[in-house]
């Protein structure tokens, strides 16, 4: 994640798999968003890249804040 440039400060919603280890650098996004003062929540599930229809329910109901 390497914006051209940041402006106002939404919310953010990561929510992503823990299956394979090399995808550690979506903590590493979501951590360094929090360090530029955003408000995120950071989600991670089991599984490989299908979404169970709770995660899904879970990111809706957060948007829907």
């Amino acid at each position: 994640m390497q914006p051209e440039r940041r402006g106002g400060r939404p919310a953010v919603c990561i929510v992503h798999h823990a299956y394979y280890p090399q995808h550690g650098h979506m903590r590493r996004d979501a951590e360094s968003l929090v360090r530029a003062g955003y408000d995120v929540t950071y989600r991670e599930y089991e599984g490989r890249h299908g979404v169970t229809p709770a995660v899904v329910r879970e990111a809706f109901e957060w948007f829907l804040k």
